[in-house]
């Protein structure tokens, strides 16, 4: 469970911490450092961002960066876990935040690669989330934590909605930058309604939270998150909110 010092952090000043780190991400060096930063936050062992294809003329570029022991990813590397790895293919193919307990673990490779992350202290729970966008872009940000199951439940219960968010940030950031800060995305004009959805969905709220403070049934909540993810281009509501704070749309 994540202590606070002081007493409890909502999580807006947290997300806050990140993303204002995030215009400094020009490289995987500088990724790390946020990646480390966000690990301490949110009392995490590790975080990953990985993309396997920044999309159109970048397709096929990939783009890295982990608070793994280097030992580690060489061995992961050299060993070509990617292939075998069920968290890999199950973001590939789904859309879906990937928790490792549902995952298929038997077969002799799967097997290795598991024994082999837990003699590098990998983390025996972990979440990745699947990230694809425009034009073939496909990346995964990853966390975990060496933990009990009920402290893993209890954590993700509290810092969910932060992770989802994270992903996207991070990964609008990583496609700006190696873009020259050209976004593929289209960004249209939001009404007010939109903006005040898409800015009390950045602070952690859930959707019937965000539906009570607005005074609007959760049905026309859907309305203005279609809405507004169709006139960003966003794949969901956390890419809509992440282009939304990259462009100054809104601010958390």
């Amino acid at each position: 469970m994540i202590r606070h010092p002081d007493g409890p952090t909502r999580m807006n000043d947290r997300i806050q911490t990140i993303v204002d780190t995030l215009p400094e991400v020009v490289d995987s060096a500088s990724m790390s450092k946020v990646l480390k930063k966000m690990r301490a936050t949110y009392d995490l062992d590790n975080a990953i961002y990985y993309a396997l294809s920044l999309g159109g003329d970048r397709a096929g570029q990939e783009f890295g960066a982990m608070t793994y022991p280097d030992a580690w990813h060489r061995r992961y590397e050299e060993s070509r876990y990617r292939d075998v790895d069920p968290a890999v293919h199950a973001a590939v193919t789904g859309f879906a935040p990937v928790d490792w307990r549902t995952l298929d673990w038997t077969g002799r490779p799967v097997r290795r690669l598991l024994s082999e992350a837990h003699e590098f202290r990998v983390g025996n729970q972990g979440l990745s989330i699947p990230i694809h966008g425009p034009q073939g872009q496909f990346a995964m940000f990853t966390v975990s934590k060496q933990c009990p199951v009920e402290e893993w439940d209890l954590l993700l219960s509290e810092i969910n909605q932060d992770l989802l968010l994270m992903a996207h940030y991070v990964h609008r950031q990583v496609v700006d930058s190696s873009s020259g800060g050209k976004s593929l995305e289209r960004v249209q004009k939001l009404s007010p309604r939109e903006k005040d959805v898409l800015t009390l969905i950045s602070t952690g709220q859930r959707r019937a939270q965000v539906a009570d403070s607005l005074k609007i049934s959760e049905s026309t909540l859907r309305v203005y998150i279609d809405s507004a993810r169709h006139k960003l281009g966003a794949l969901n509501v956390f890419h809509a909110v992440a282009i939304a704070v990259k462009t100054g749309i809104i601010k958390v």
